[in-house]
């Protein structure tokens, strides 16, 4: 008689599409960060500011979660962590975003989606670079299908556009560089999670994200430049706060542990797609039929992937 399943199949099955959802949702308020800040521009303020209000009505909250989290746990923070936490940091939070929110200053909203999530296929390569790992056929279809969706959705978005071809060049590139260094956090994250705890390591690396913000802020702007700004801008900061990096920072933190670096980047391909209708539905960014069937394509590899087993075999 065969031993039973220590996992029944149906939970095994509700504990991945809730992997997705968290994931999924950890990627769409992620994404929906692009459309307040083009709100905030509109105002005549720039990344930088805008960055800092973000950081600055967040921070509150992960200086809570963080000394609660702190003191529940039994584990010791050593020299190591703290610095893997603050390079985390710094990547992460710090120059992905700062590259990434002005870059978004050259291009529309949806085009900034399709550039930045080129990071799922980034951290895939990294990870077969590495030589500690070995990608699954499997695995690399899911991906192709997800990126698949992207480049249709990107084609789709960018057909017809009539910008300066070198102001587009600048934020694409930019947007990349955001995609790069995006790709190393999450790459580098899981190890650091698993040790120190999702909560911990959410509020400790954004605290980090913060200082560097305030920092940088600190050395290239007047002092009291925040305090004359227009009302709408401290509105943006606010709502870019709660739903661009609060809510979406500790899905990030739960989804990264539930589904490891490399699962999670593909799935957190829906992200950006559905940003594409967000754009549509607040700033009247037009959706075509390539850019819904490239979404069609991206959820569909999404999900595919949370229903996998684990996605790399050690060497």
């Amino acid at each position: 008689m065969n031993a039973p399943d220590p996992v029944p199949p149906t939970r095994r099955q509700e504990s991945s599409f809730l992997t997705f959802l968290i994931v999924a949702g950890s990627s769409l308020f992620f994404c929906s960060k692009g459309v307040i800040a083009k709100f905030a521009y509109a105002e005549g303020t720039d990344a930088l500011t805008v960055l800092v209000l973000r950081m600055l009505f967040a921070l509150p909250v992960f200086l809570i979660t963080g000394i609660w989290s702190h003191r529940r746990s039994t584990s010791p923070l050593t020299p190591r962590l703290w610095a893997a936490m603050a390079g985390l940091g710094f990547f992460g939070y710090y120059l992905s975003s700062l590259v990434n929110f002005s870059g978004l200053q050259y291009i529309s909203v949806g085009l900034e989606r399709m550039v930045l999530y080129t990071y799922p296929t980034l951290v895939l390569v990294f990870s077969a670079l590495s030589g500690r790992y070995r990608l699954r056929p499997s695995l690399l279809l899911v991906a192709l299908t997800s990126y698949a969706g992207i480049v249709t959705a990107f084609f789709g978005e960018a057909h017809g556009r009539d910008e300066n071809r070198s102001t587009l060049l600048l934020g694409m590139g930019l947007v990349f560089l955001s995609a790069l260094t995006y790709a190393v956090f999450i790459l580098f994250s899981g190890k650091v999670i698993a040790a120190v705890g999702s909560l911990r390591f959410t509020s400790i690396v954004v605290g980090f994200s913060c200082l560097f913000m305030l920092a940088h802020h600190g050395l290239t702007r007047p002092p009291g430049t925040l305090l004359h700004l227009p009302p709408r801008v401290y509105g943006c900061g606010v709502l870019l706060a709660v739903f661009g990096t609060v809510v979406p920072s500790f899905l990030l933190g739960s989804g990264l542990r539930r589904a490891g670096p490399q699962k999670f980047a593909i799935m957190g391909t829906v992200g950006p797609l559905g940003t594409l209708f967000l754009a549509w539905l607040v700033l009247g960014e037009q959706v075509n039929v390539l850019q819904a069937g490239g979404f069609l394509l991206s959820l569909g590899g999404g999900l595919a992937a949370s229903l996998m087993k684990p996605t790399l075999s050690s060497r």
